[in-house]
């Protein structure tokens, strides 16, 4: 029997539950069959303070080694929206690039497409649709590696 694989994932989040965010956790545990695994936690000790300098670099460490060990990053434009995520989430990006982690845009719940501005950090793109996210992850896996330079689409993917 071949072995199943097993998708290491990154969700853009801003140390909260947001409803893209629950949206997304909800699809990807709904694809029968699918063996994936969550490094995001969208939650911090209240206790520790991102404004100061110490507070600062334990969040970012403790964000970094939630992207250091998966595949892919997944950007939802939804979250990227909230003005108030938006720290967190460039935080995230450039820790995914940091580490050559491909970034794949998903556009805000109930939209069809992902805005130019988000776009323009990702890789390539896909919709709200399970089989087409992991035919995405997929096309970004098969890859030798990403580009920490990436900006905008990737011309050897094709946009979903």
């Amino acid at each position: 029997m071949e072995k199943s694989k097993c998708y290491d994932i990154f969700i853009t989040h801003a140390w909260r539950y947001h409803e893209d965010w629950t949206r997304f956790s909800e699809l990807m545990d709904k694809i029968p069959g699918l063996v994936w695994r969550n490094f995001s936690l969208p939650w911090h000790d209240p206790a520790i303070s991102p404004n100061t300098e110490v507070g600062g670099r334990f969040i970012r460490s403790f964000l970094e080694t939630q992207i250091i060990p998966v595949q892919v990053v997944v950007l939802l434009a939804g979250v990227y929206e909230v003005r108030s995520a938006r720290r967190w989430v460039e935080m995230e990006i450039e820790m995914a690039r940091k580490h050559n982690k491909p970034i794949i845009g998903v556009p805000a719940i109930n939209k069809q497409v992902v805005p130019g501005e988000v776009m323009a950090l990702c890789n390539v793109s896909t919709r709200w649709d399970g089989a087409q996210i992991i035919a995405t992850i997929d096309e970004v896996r098969a890859r030798p590696q990403c580009s920490t330079q990436a900006q905008g689409p990737d011309p050897g993917i094709a946009l979903h």
